[in-house]
């Protein structure tokens, strides 16, 4: 019997990492190393109980404005949706300021699971990441970290550093809550989530000169975790219909950017944005010195934005929900036709319903609508040629009725445009 023969006999080496049919000493030494690892864990400086999490599990509550918002610092855990976790942070390199922010690493336990099965704290990353973006755990996921006095921060881990043992996770550090509004088929609906502030490398003065015009010149990029969320921001070749987001410290006049790409592949989970300057426009960008709150493209439609959490009542005789829906949130005058879908929450389909519709301007019944009804819950509408009713909003609910019940709708609105 060799050597070797009697070192795996003897130690009962286990596992083929390697890619062999047949366990190797080097398996042995990593399965020693991890062991070690593990067991002197709690020895090292930069060992931290840290707690990850992604947007929808982080530890939401009300100011006293009212505003539903998280923090970036100082974070407790007595009460919390957040997953503890053993990490180490790491310096990578150190800071200078003629550069960007430099990343760290952060690595896990040995023994810590990247792959989650149903019951699992961590199983959403599966769902809502791996499957649905392809990501890799842990990317896109914030992470809280203790500096040297204990304090929590907020962190993002934005790409994982593949390795033969102790693999690390590049992470950056949270630095901006931004706020913008989000153009969701007939709603517009206030959004706020923190985010990574990046450098942009630019060649100019800050201005740039074609031809015949001279425009700003800057660019900077927001990184944001990916999700159901984020995954909305968008861009196209005409500047003008692009995204407007505000980044600016607060003041009366805050700085306004415009989207003017997208990146979210590199890595998978991670959402980048490239940012243009842009210019505050009074007339429609909002901010409150008050509250903190900065949005851009606020006021740019009769439509009043609404808060994430703002959900339709129930009926409080029958508990269903009636549902009024539109892919957009415009009418046009004189312009083709509308689709209007109405769903009830029981999902009863109950064509013997009575279905009364309500069109309503300034809180006065408009009865100019052109309707062609296609089904007991789907119709159609024109509005006519009346450019006196330009800019205004149509209000459009529907009561339901039969011998038994009734039951209001929620109120669609849509603005008149020509």
């Amino acid at each position: 019997m060799s050597i070797y023969d009697f070192y795996q006999r003897k130690m009962k080496v286990n596992g083929n990492s390697t890619g062999k049919n047949y366990s190797t000493l080097g398996e042995k030494l990593k399965s020693d190393s991890d062991t070690l690892m593990e067991l002197t864990w709690d020895n090292d400086l930069a060992a931290k109980t840290c707690y990850i999490y992604d947007h929808f599990h982080d530890d939401f509550f009300t100011d006293e404005h009212g505003i539903t918002r998280s923090l970036a610092e100082g974070m407790t855990y007595e009460n919390t949706n957040k997953t503890k976790i053993d990490a180490k942070f790491i310096i990578k390199s150190y800071q200078s300021m003629d550069k960007d922010q430099v990343e760290y690493y952060l690595m896990f336990r040995p023994s810590q699971p990247v792959r989650f099965n149903e019951g699992d704290a961590l199983y959403y990353y599966e769902i809502d990441f791996r499957k649905r973006y392809g990501a890799t755990f842990p990317i896109g996921l914030f992470v809280d970290v203790p500096d040297d006095r204990g304090i929590y921060h907020k962190w993002i881990i934005c790409r994982d550093e593949p390795a033969n043992q102790f693999p690390k996770y590049l992470i950056l550090p949270v630095n901006y809550e931004l706020t913008w509004i989000e153009k969701n088929n007939d709603k517009r609906i206030k959004r706020r989530m923190w985010c990574c502030l990046r450098q942009q490398n630019s060649y100019t003065i800050g201005t740039y000169t074609d031809r015949y015009f001279t425009h700003t010149d800057n660019q900077n990029k927001i990184w944001l975790p990916m999700n159901s969320i984020t995954e909305k921001f968008w861009y196209t070749s005409e500047d003008s219909k692009n995204m407007r987001v505000v980044v600016s410290a607060l003041t009366e006049h805050p700085t306004v950017w415009t989207v003017t790409k997208v990146e979210n592949s590199m890595p998978f989970g991670i959402q980048k944005l490239t940012i243009y300057t842009a210019f505050w426009n009074e007339h429609t960008d909002y901010v409150n010195l008050e509250t903190g709150e900065m949005y851009a493209d606020y006021f740019d439609s009769e439509i009043a934005p609404t808060d994430p959490d703002t959900k339709p009542t129930l009926s409080p005789v029958t508990n269903i929900l009636a549902t009024i829906t539109s892919s957009v949130s415009t009418i046009k005058v004189g312009g083709s036709y509308r689709t209007l879908n109405i769903k009830l929450s029981n999902n009863s389909g109950d064509s013997k319903l009575n279905f009364d519709w309500h069109f309503e301007i300034d809180g006065e019944e408009y009865k100019g609508i052109i309707r062609n009804d296609i089904s007991f819950c789907q119709m159609k509408i024109k509005f006519p040629d009346d450019y006196d009713y330009v800019g205004k909003i149509l209000t459009i609910y529907c009561t339901i009725t039969n011998e038994t019940i009734t039951i209001e709708s929620n109120k669609l609105q849509l603005e008149i445009t020509d």
